[in-house]
């Protein structure tokens, strides 16, 4: 798989027309749209498999894009050059490949070496550029091809690290982790602006509005082990038994239910994702639920939000970011 070259960033200062007297303090645009720039000719042979790339569907309950793109011309780039994503795509002798490229990142695109090459905070603080480039257009559509889901990620991976800056740019509240910390044996790093909402002997709950996310921390004394003893339809029962307690009645859709096995904080959990609905509210929205046992307990780490208008990957996203502070009294593991 094609590993990104990052590119040392004053070398790519040099394309005609890049230099304007104003730059913005940061990023424009929105986290989930990706400016691609292709002249007409190339995107003649790529323009079906793009979209593909990055436009991938997923179901919340509606169908939503990941990503949307949004095809310019190069010699647009002055306009949406401050763009938070932006994507280059073309081939040797195209004025911007041979403009942006430095001589060393051409070399190794003659020699076959590197086809991909990124870099963040290229012309302005908190965008991420990703160059594509290659011989001929029948090379860059493989090379497209061929590294589908690494050009999907990187822009994936990189909306979720400005979205863990954001998240904890003020800090988390410490006077809450440190007191679940003292009366329940674990911590969770809650970010300024989210509210316990219920707090008590066996359950939690941490609430943000506008739109809803809600994170649950569920626990009561068990023998039985998630890691042996737990499967989807259990998961299920589990989480509606929850549901019905501290939700509403909300209920999980069976038919869109997964369950598998993961790795969290170095520990075999269970985890279990879908939709969730609630009839009587006419309400539902996607979930991810985490079991895992610990020193006799069950535990379960409800997440799901309610966000109709919104992409909704992006607040699950977010949720897991808070989701992976959680730690026992042994790991204390928290922002810093």
């Amino acid at each position: 798989m094609q590993k990104l070259n990052y590119l040392l960033l004053l070398c790519f200062f040099v394309f005609t027309g890049c230099i304007t007297r104003y730059t913005p303090p940061s990023a424009a645009g929105k986290a989930t749209e990706v400016i691609v720039l292709c002249n007409d000719k190339n995107w003649t042979e790529i323009s079906n498999l793009i979209p593909k790339v990055l436009e991938k569907e997923i179901y919340t309950p509606t169908t939503e894009k990941v990503f949307n793109v949004k095809k310019v011309l190069p010699s647009e780039i002055n306009k949406y050059k401050y763009r938070k994503n932006c994507l280059v795509l073309g081939i040797v002798g195209d004025e911007i490949i041979d403009s942006l490229l430095a001589k060393s990142a051409m070399k190794k695109l003659l020699a076959g070496e590197e086809y991909m090459f990124g870099g963040q905070d290229f012309f302005v603080k908190g965008q991420f550029f990703l160059i594509i480039a290659a011989p001929t257009v029948y090379k860059l559509k493989e090379i497209i091809e061929n590294n589908s889901d690494v050009i999907f990620n990187y822009f994936v991976e990189n909306v979720v690290k400005t979205m863990k800056n954001d998240l904890y740019k003020d800090g988390y509240q410490k006077a809450v982790s440190d007191r679940l910390l003292k009366n329940y044996g674990f911590s969770i790093s809650v970010p300024r602006g989210w509210n316990v909402v219920e707090e008590k002997n066996g359950f939690v709950e941490l609430v943000r509005h506008s739109p809803d996310r809600i994170i649950s921390i569920y626990w009561e004394t068990t023998p039985l082990n998630v890691t042996t003893e737990f499967d989807i339809n259990t998961a299920i029962e589990f989480r509606n038994k929850i549901g019905v307690k501290y939700y509403d009645g909300d209920y999980i859709d069976t038919t869109l239910a997964k369950f598998y096995q993961v790795n969290f904080h170095n520990s075999l959990a269970g985890k279990l994702d879908g939709i969730w609905q609630n009839d009587e509210q006419i309400m539902g929205g996607p979930f991810k639920t985490y079991f895992m046992s610990e020193n006799g307990r069950l535990y379960m780490i409800d997440m799901h939000i309610f966000a109709p208008g919104y992409k909704k990957w992006k607040f699950l996203q977010q949720l897991e970011l808070i989701i992976d502070t959680f730690s026992f009294l042994s790991e204390n593991k928290q922002v810093t």
